[in-house]
């Protein structure tokens, strides 16, 4: 497991979700919080994440900085 699949787990999968879309493949999400890399300087970010349909298992779709925070 890298560095920022470990981040991502604690800093932001703790948030909540917001449903943002339900597409053909399935429900997206939106986890919006504060991402702290190591050298100890923090980012507001936005993540998106999808729930398959099919599998029913969790996937990482992006990352993007949050320009309304």
């Amino acid at each position: 497991m890298g560095k920022l699949e470990r981040d991502l787990r604690k800093q932001i999968l703790t948030l909540d979700a917001k449903l943002t879309e339900n597409t053909e493949y399935g429900s997206m999400y939106e986890i919006r919080g504060k991402l702290t890399g190591p050298n100890g300087t923090g980012l507001k970010v936005v993540t998106i994440w999808m729930m398959d349909d099919i599998t029913y298992q969790t996937k990482f779709i992006t990352l993007y900085p949050d320009k309304e925070a």
